[in-house]
């Protein structure tokens, strides 16, 4: 019943408005990338998602650390409770998108810049995919998840709640570090 009163004073965002947003911004990127060719267009396609991961991932890293300072339990277990639903349904894919974009990218790139499958760069980003998205895959997201239904369980201020997200929240920083050195790797092309 509370959930009811709450959304009567509380109305969410009609889901309209943001699909019309959504797809404004799907159309316009479509005639943009439509004017250009393969290779931009994958690049654009890489780009975009890797803001949507990194950027998704930052911020969460970043609230946590707020929460952490503020000592504010139950802020902590809201961003581990957001990031165990986010790592499935956007960071994930969005990496997954991010890697098939930047291997056509490279299949693309005829006549462009030339990079080589070789370059320093480009092993390093991959190592750098393959290390976060295992952290990711192997840590991160069990780790929030269990994290949540410890929360439900024993509450926000157990200490065995406390010591997982210590974990988790150091986990992140280190994700978080090895995705901003792919991130200067990546635009900085070191070693060529």
């Amino acid at each position: 019943m509370e959930s009811s009163a709450s959304e009567a004073t509380h109305p969410r965002v009609s889901p309209w408005p943001t699909a019309l947003i959504g797809a404004a911004v799907l159309v316009v990127a479509i005639v943009f990338v439509a004017s250009s060719d393969w290779y931009l267009t994958f690049k654009t396609v890489h780009v975009a998602f890797a803001v949507i991961w990194i950027g998704g991932g930052f911020l969460l890293t970043a609230l946590g650390f707020i929460a952490e300072q503020e000592n504010d339990a139950e802020g902590r277990a809201i961003v581990a409770r957001q990031a165990s639903r986010l790592s499935q349904t956007v960071f994930t894919p969005s990496s997954l998108v991010v890697l098939l974009a930047g291997i056509a990218m490279m299949l693309n790139d005829v006549g462009k810049a030339a990079w080589d499958w070789g370059d320093f760069w480009v092993s390093f980003g991959l190592l750098g995919f393959v290390a976060t998205f295992a952290l990711g895959i192997g840590i991160l997201g069990p780790t929030a998840k269990r994290i949540a239904g410890l929360v439900e369980t024993v509450g926000p201020n157990a200490p065995e709640v406390h010591a997982a997200m210590n974990r988790i929240f150091l986990v992140a920083r280190i994700d978080a570090a090895v995705l901003m050195l792919v991130v200067v790797d990546m635009t900085a092309k070191p070693f060529r």
